[in-house]
């Protein structure tokens, strides 16, 4: 158990520090101090700060917006079901908000990381591309470019999001625009698409 707890604040402690210096600015050192462990032991953990980095970024990834459960909410009517998804994105991304920072921070200055940091944008857009495809199986919503409308879909949310970390004088406010948001993006995308089935 205690192991457990001491790999834990050391990822917790290196997930700030990742967010406010990003990779090359935080040492392994101040990771250790602010976890209240010595150096040797985060390598005794970790290996490396490489390593470290990126089990901080598989730890902290919001899965839970690819989960089966959510998966299994999903009933095929697009408003619902579009408004379902990018609250759970936004809650998600509310709640990991230092992993955006890294994100946002480390693509430009480490490519090499793009494709791990990017995991999970990518089965999101995916994943919402062949719900659409679905519908548009079933004649409920006109054809279109959906791994295009996806990207564009969850690149609204995440902008909102980034609004959020970059200027957080206003996130409370940006924060409780959430819901206002949300029903305006789902309502361009239900118009754009034309859902024929009646909406109960």
């Amino acid at each position: 158990m205690e192991k457990s707890n001491t790999r834990e604040r050391i990822m917790e402690a290196a997930l700030s520090l990742f967010s406010i210096k990003g990779y090359d600015g935080s040492a392994t050192r101040d990771i250790a101090q602010m976890a209240e462990v010595n150096e040797i032991t985060l390598f005794r953990h970790f290996g490396s700060k490489e390593n470290l980095f990126r089990e901080v970024l598989s730890h902290y990834a919001p899965t839970s917006m690819l989960s089966e459960k959510l998966n299994a909410q999903l009933q095929g009517n697009l408003r619902e079901d579009l408004t379902l998804l990018a609250h759970t994105y936004l809650e998600a991304e509310y709640k990991n908000l230092d992993y955006v920072r890294i994100g946002i921070m480390e693509i430009p200055r480490n490519p090499s990381l793009a494709d791990l940091i990017y995991t999970i944008p990518r089965r999101l857009e995916e994943h919402l591309a062949e719900y659409l495809t679905d519908l548009a199986q079933q004649q409920k919503i006109d054809e279109r470019n959906f791994k295009l409308m996806s990207r564009m879909f969850y690149g609204q949310l995440f902008h909102h999001v980034l609004m959020i970390c970059s200027f957080k004088d206003n996130a409370a406010l940006l924060q409780a625009q959430s819901d206002e948001m949300v029903d305006t993006l789902v309502s361009m995308f239900v118009h754009t698409l034309r859902y024929t089935e009646n909406e109960e």
